[in-house]
């Protein structure tokens, strides 16, 4: 038992961030693979490898754009306009941001919901990338993956105390 929460200990503490460090190596290694075969290399085995090393690092952009969310979802680290709190009585001042956490989960349940509809498209009506071929599906599946850990970890901010966002808003209330 104590493996399975020290595993879960590391999915919740790590998983963003393995991701994007995953996905930005693959980006810069097929990036700059693309760059240097392109300039200094002029066989035809190496060179037309580029658009597949390309299209790789489009789709790792992407996800990693997506990652990029539910990580700064986790560190509370999304921009908020909060100076409009400061004229809220003090005792509502506790719940200012559950109105727009609330839109924001609905809105992540709907992304969800559409990614899923477009992954279930992209596998019932098959659709290829250009160079790799790799099943489309695959790619759209960030989609609902990523929203729907944004919504765990909504959840888990206010589970964890403070809201979604930090502690010190309070104090930056105040200054207005």
């Amino acid at each position: 038992m104590t493996n399975i929460r020290h595993i879960i200990h590391l999915v919740d503490e790590y998983l963003e961030k393995t991701m994007i460090v995953f996905l930005i190596s693959v980006l810069v290694f097929c990036l700059t693979y693309s760059a240097f075969i392109r300039y200094f290399v002029s066989m035809p085995f190496f060179t037309s490898l580029t658009h597949k090393a390309e299209e790789i690092a489009m789709f790792s952009f992407v996800w990693l754009l997506y990652w990029g969310a539910c990580l700064a979802t986790k560190e509370k680290a999304h921009f908020r306009i909060y100076a409009h709190f400061s004229y809220l009585p003090e005792s509502w001042k506790r719940w200012h941001y559950v109105p727009g956490d609330l839109i924001w989960l609905a809105f992540n349940a709907f992304i969800v919901w559409q990614g899923w509809v477009l992954t279930q498209s992209a596998i019932h009506n098959p659709e290829y990338s250009l160079s790799l071929e790799i099943h489309m599906a695959i790619i759209y599946s960030a989609i609902p993956i990523t929203f729907g850990i944004s919504i765990i970890r909504i959840v888990q901010n206010y589970i964890r105390g403070g809201g979604a966002f930090p502690d010190d808003t309070s104090a930056m209330l105040e200054d207005h």
